[in-house]
């Protein structure tokens, strides 16, 4: 039915073109007889042609559906995870002690000791004894000291007791005992010295050494070496007032330490001063 409709409007169509036709001609032909032909201007020209020409209308348009090209959506970049490092820990050296070898003690046995020859003393003279002479064994007598005084026992180290100086001090004392066994009465001078140091005193000036006599006699002395301990090495010597050695030299040896700072030195006589 649709098809029927179609071809009548093509077939109307195609008889207004012919109709139209016809007349245009009819119209050339009569302007031809009627006046003389003139030259057509181009824009007659075109309008004729739009005349012998029929514009068909086509009854629908149709417009080509563009196809879409599909687009390629990028799929997002997979995340590739970056791996950590382990750390594997360092396993700890542990020392494992090396036990030592003990000794194996072997029993070395000793050298048989082979018994030395015995030498059987030769037939010999007897001898004759000597006459032993009668009477009563010598008693030897050691040499007497060429000094007049001597160093009655060792050098005795004790605390400091006779100041209030306590350890800030160093010094040697004692006293000089006669051949009664009591303290010495005269003119004596002490002598204390080292490379480092000399101190002289006179006997009897410090009663806090030594014993009194029975009348309040007195020989004790004492001589200060240093304001603190020490280790030095320092002679005792006791002089006459001339500057002479009347004993022998006594050394003295401190030991840097509190409980010995103070040395104690005594002398004895040996014979009566003539």
């Amino acid at each position: 039915m649709a098809r029927r409709s179609s071809d009548g409007v093509y077939n109307f169509i195609t008889a207004l073109a012919l109709l139209g036709t016809v007349l245009v001609l009819g119209g050339t032909v009569a302007l031809v007889l009627t006046t003389p032909p003139r030259e057509i201007t181009p824009a007659e020209q075109t309008q004729v042609a739009a005349l012998l020409l029929p514009t068909i209308t086509p009854s629908f348009t149709w417009t080509p559906t563009e196809t879409p090209t599909p687009t390629r959506t990028p799929l997002p970049p997979t995340f590739t995870p970056t791996p950590t490092e382990t750390l594997t820990p360092t396993p700890t050296l542990t020392e494992t002690p090396t036990p030592l070898p003990t000794a194996t003690i072997t029993d070395t046995p000793a050298p048989t000791l082979t018994p030395s020859l015995t030498f059987t003393p030769a037939a010999s003279d007897t001898p004759t004894p000597t006459e032993t002479p009668t009477g009563p064994t010598p008693t030897f007598t050691a040499s007497p000291s060429p000094f007049l005084f001597s160093l009655r026992e060792p050098v005795q180290y004790v605390r400091n007791f006779a100041n209030s100086a306590q350890c800030a001090w160093q010094g040697v004392g004692g006293q000089v005992i006669n051949l009664n066994g009591t303290p010495f009465v005269g003119n004596l001078i002490v002598h204390v010295f080292n490379n480092n140091f000399s101190g002289k005193v006179l006997i009897g000036s410090n009663s806090l050494y030594g014993i009194a006599g029975p009348n309040g006699e007195n020989s004790g002395w004492e001589i200060r070496v240093e304001n603190n301990v020490n280790s030095q090495l320092y002679f005792v010597q006791l002089e006459s007032q001339n500057g002479v050695p009347v004993s022998e030299t006594v050394q003295v040896q401190f030991n840097s330490s509190c409980d010995g700072n103070v040395a104690i030195v005594t002398f004895v006589q040996n014979r009566p001063i003539r």
